[in-house]
């Protein structure tokens, strides 16, 4: 390529090939690049051709963003957009479209920057270069991501990645698969986010691209956490860790390793393996002096201690966080201020210049002197005006770090009460069980010794005998229920799922003839609430289901519990016979049914219509829970 760079004789082929030789070089050796667009710019000297001049300020462009000059940059982007429409060129003119985007990116102008990369991709649509028009794509896809407008990032990388499947692009497809699954698992899709990630990994160790592979395997591991399959996230993070180790990869990338490391364990209650990539994450911040990744490390550290118990230790690794937080967020000030101190001192060669001067040409000079003195009050006033606003930035930092302390030592003292609650509450449901609960059992065994064991002609009295032993068992379940509630804290909608699973299992066995169909939102399985409201909305449920069962004659009831609006809806529907409630005395059932919700300020909505079956809805307000 270097031979036909300087000796062919087509102008054509010279100047592609040191657009090459430019990509290839502009990574490893910046400054080496320029001599390959400036080749260009000869030719385009010597032939006076558009084409090459647009070819070659495109590539000037690229060589002043790299060096970080983005006005520069911009300048050539547009004189090589000038160019190429004066050439008839259309790549290129798309091509420095799309570069024109990526500096908007950049300063994080999003709406120029999709503008311009719209235009970008309506100019390489009319081109056979399909990887153009997926790089654009997928471009517009992650700034939608970055706006947090996730269905459209996912659009957009879809139709990405399609273009890149057809083409076999599998590069583009390593990349495209693991962005595309960045975005489905932030929308709560975790496996097909996990299955996109198996893909993009797939081709990344096909094409032994590492540095790529230890990134997608950090990414599958915080997805994987967040479904809780732990062993399956650290296999992840021990590969992308050997192969950070030993490719001498960014460290950046070895950071997040290890940061992956850390949650995995902390999720894992497995406080000694977290302490130990604390610490050899620690380690890599000494190298890199990263004193945002210092101050994680002490938070990491305060939080190990905290979980531990060692609230003292916790409190002084929190402060050393909050203290190194402050001289981060104080950087940028200290940048301002010694800009100023060098424009001041700037100021004050020129003003003993001028004085020098003044000397010489005093009466011309006068007006130019109170300019001067003028400008110089102005800074002194901006001076003074900096260090106040560092003095109030230091104070409202101190204000903060005092308001965290006190957080901290409040969370400690609710922990404490918390854990002496608990304490009380499992006491009780043990006496219940124990005591209550025995007792209720020797009722049962008595009955069944004085039914069985004598023999009692008595109808009424063998009838009443088995009433008791009914409400007997009843009582035992409904104790078995509340100790159910009381030993936890908190109980989530799963928990409540599975004991409703357990109800209707119960159910089904007494009632055969009866279908019973319960479906719950995924999204809803993970909320939490606290142990009256669940054990409420359990008793309105069972109180429901029961109704349905005794009086409705249904051939199927239906639980179904869905997040609607700003609340969660729980719906009880049978296609029994149903009644009037107008004309039929409502019962103690559906009583305490209304009363219970009411007491949670819930709401409980009965809807009943003769032979048109009964539903009951129940709405819980999500800001109560």
């Amino acid at each position: 390529m270097l031979l036909i760079a300087h000796s062919s004789k087509k102008d054509s082929l010279r100047i592609e090939a040191n657009n090459s030789l430019f990509f290839i070089e502009v990574n490893s050796n910046l400054e080496q690049s320029k001599k390959y667009f400036q080749a260009i710019f000869k030719i385009a000297q010597q032939q006076h051709s558009a084409y090459a001049n647009a070819k070659a300020f495109n590539l000037k462009g690229v060589y002043f963003d790299y060096k970080g000059n983005l006005d520069s940059a911009f300048y050539c982007y547009q004189q090589a957009i000038q160019y190429a429409r004066k050439a008839k060129t259309i790549a290129v003119e798309g091509s420095a479209f799309n570069n024109i985007g990526l500096l908007y990116w950049n300063k994080s102008n999003y709406y120029q920057a999709i503008v311009s990369y719209s235009k970008a991709l309506k100019i390489f649509e009319k081109t056979n270069k399909r990887e153009y028009q997926a790089n654009v794509l997928s471009n517009i896809g992650l700034i939608y991501d970055d706006i947090e407008e996730d269905e459209k990032a996912k659009q957009y990388l879809e139709k990405s990645l399609q273009i890149r499947k057809t083409i076999n692009d599998e590069y583009g497809l390593s990349v495209s698969y693991i962005n595309l699954a960045k975005i489905l698992e932030k929308q709560g899709h975790h496996l097909q986010a996990l299955s996109n990630y198996d893909k993009g990994i797939a081709l990344k160790r096909k094409m032994n691209d590492l540095l790529g592979l230890a990134v997608g395997n950090h990414n599958k591991a915080m997805a994987l956490l967040s479904v809780k399959r732990y062993d399956e996230a650290l296999n992840c993070l021990k590969e992308a860790e050997e192969i950070c180790l030993k490719n001498n990869a960014e460290s950046n990338i070895l950071e997040n390793v290890y940061l992956g490391y850390i949650n995995v364990y902390l999720a894992t209650n497995n406080l000694s393996k977290s302490n130990e990539y604390n610490e050899k994450m620690y380690l890599v911040t000494q190298k890199t002096k990263d004193q945002q990744r210092l101050s994680e490390y002490f938070q990491f550290k305060s939080k190990i201690a905290f979980m531990e118990g060692r609230y003292k230790e916790a409190y002084s690794f929190k402060i050393k966080s909050d203290s190194i937080h402050k001289i981060v967020e104080g950087l940028d000030l200290k940048k301002a201020i010694n800009l100023y101190e060098a424009k001041y001192q700037s100021e004050k060669k020129e003003k003993e210049l001028f004085k020098t001067k003044n000397e010489l040409f005093q009466r011309e000079n006068e007006s130019k002197q109170k300019s001067f003195w003028l400008i110089i009050i102005s800074l002194a006033a901006l001076f003074v005006a900096l260090v106040g606003m560092m003095i109030y930035r230091q104070q409202c930092l101190k204000n903060k770090q005092q308001q965290q302390e006190f957080e901290l030592k409040n969370a400690i003292q609710a922990i404490e009460n918390q854990n002496q609650l608990q304490e009380q509450r499992l006491t009780i449901s043990r006496d219940l069980h124990d005591n209550i609960g025995a007792q209720l059992t020797f009722v049962i065994s008595s009955i069944d010794n004085l039914k069985y064991g004598t023999k009692i002609t008595d109808s009424t009295i063998n009838a009443q005998l088995t009433r008791i032993n009914e409400f007997t068992k009843s009582t035992i379940v409904e104790l078995r229920d509340t100790i159910w509630a009381m030993n936890k804290p908190e109980l989530t909608v799963d928990d409540l799922y599975s004991r409703i699973v357990n109800f209707i299992e119960k159910a089904k066995s007494a009632t055969s003839a009866i279908q019973f169909q319960f479906y719950i939102e995924d999204e809803l399985k993970k909320l939490h609430f606290s142990s009256i409201i669940g054990i409420t909305i359990y008793r309105t449920i069972q109180e429901a289901v029961n109704n349905a069962i005794k009086y409705a004659e249904a051939s199927a009831i239906h639980i179904c519990v869905q997040h609607k609006d700003d609340m969660i809806q729980i719906e009880v529907s049978d296609d029994g016979k149903g009644f009037d409630k107008d004309s039929v005395e409502l019962g103690n059932g559906i009583q305490n049914m209304l009363q219970r919700m009411e007491e949670i300020k819930g709401q409980c909505i009965i809807y009943s219509e003769l032979d048109g079956g009964t539903r009951v809805v129940i709405q819980i307000p999500l800001n109560l829970l």
